[in-house]
Order: structure tokens, then sequence, then C-alpha cells
């Protein structure tokens, strides 16, 4: 499993404090358009129920404490996952 970070800003892309790579917006959007990916939004739920890319898996950060069995459940299934995953957040 390959995990890409689409980053908010040109900072978050020269910067990166935990060693995950990070593609542009204009990547992302080759890569989306291909189908060869999986999104993940790392947001809360209602950041998410707001607006979210389409097909976006929602796994906030926050989920680990608030609702654990749904958040594992959704992890879990993201482990047999074949194709990059790509997170967001803002």
């Amino acid at each position: 499993m390959r995990i890409l970070l689409l980053a908010a800003s040109l900072v978050a892309q020269l910067a990166p404090s935990d060693g995950a790579p990070r593609i542009s917006q204009a990547e992302f959007k080759k890569l989306r358009a291909t189908k060869k990916i999986v999104i993940v939004d790392t947001r809360t739920r209602d950041a998410y129920d707001r607006g979210h890319i389409p097909g976006a898996i929602l796994l906030p950060v926050e989920g680990r404490q608030t609702w654990p069995d749904e958040y594992n459940a959704t992890a879990d299934g993201l482990t047999s996952v074949r194709k990059p995953i790509v997170t967001y957040c803002a």
C-alpha cells in the first residue's frame, strides 16, 4: 500500500515533517482521472458532510477516539487496497 498526501500548499510540498510524499493538485487530478487511486478524507465528519471530493472515503484522524469500531473497520479495509492511497485534509 502506497500512501500519498495531497498537499494543500506549496509549503507543505517543500517541507513535509512526516516523510510522506506530497503531490500537487495537478498531479492529483491526473491520478484521479485514471481511477487508479483511492482517496481518503482525514477531516472531521462535519467537514466531510459539508463537502468532499466525490468518492472519497472518510477516515478522520479524530475518528480513532470518537468512533473506534467504525474507524478500525475502515482502516482495516484499506490494508487490502492495491492502489496508491491519497489522503487530504484542510
